[in-house]
């Protein structure tokens, strides 16, 4: 794990290297095997990734109905050339899950637990801020997508019962 990579995420852009160098030590490397659920939609989970290599679909379920089997759709796919994260509910607490996360590819990720991240809260306020606001903007984004898509489902379902 180094500075170069976490600058390249989008969460740590903002912070400088003294910032950044809190992180490091509390980062914990994890490997996914192609087709390993890393995050299963519904459990409950406490920590963020970073993508530091490899593919992963993002998936949920589409249907609330008893006994339609295995009903998911693909939102997206993250590529680790983007560096990305996801899960940053999980950081803010034991949240439940909102998608399943499954390694397309082989995966190397690196997580924060929501305690690690509560300590550098409670140690480095400004830098928390920093992390926050990011996360605030991530989830925002989401959220406003999410509308978007229940607005969409909404008409089609109004002019199918025309």
């Amino acid at each position: 794990m180094d500075q170069i990579f976490l600058k390249e995420v989008p969460l740590f852009s903002d912070l400088n290297k003294d910032e950044m160098s809190v992180f490091i030590p509390v980062l914990k490397k994890l490997s996914a095997a192609k087709g390993e659920k890393i995050i299963e939609e519904g459990e409950q989970g406490d920590k963020l990734y970073l993508l530091f290599k490899g593919d992963v679909t993002i998936t949920r379920r589409i249907t609330m109905l008893p006994d339609t089997g295995d009903m998911h759709k693909t939102f997206t796919t993250l590529k680790g050339c983007d560096h990305t994260f996801f899960g940053e509910i999980g950081l803010l607490g034991f949240a439940q899950r909102t998608a399943t996360v499954e390694a397309a590819t082989e995966c190397q990720l690196y997580t924060l637990s929501h305690v690690d991240f509560m300590k550098i809260c409670k140690t480095n306020p400004a830098i928390a801020l920093k992390v926050t606001l990011k996360m605030a903007h991530q989830l925002s984004c989401l959220l406003q997508q999410n509308n978007e898509d229940i607005l969409k489902l909404t008409t089609a379902l109004i002019y199918a019962l025309k």
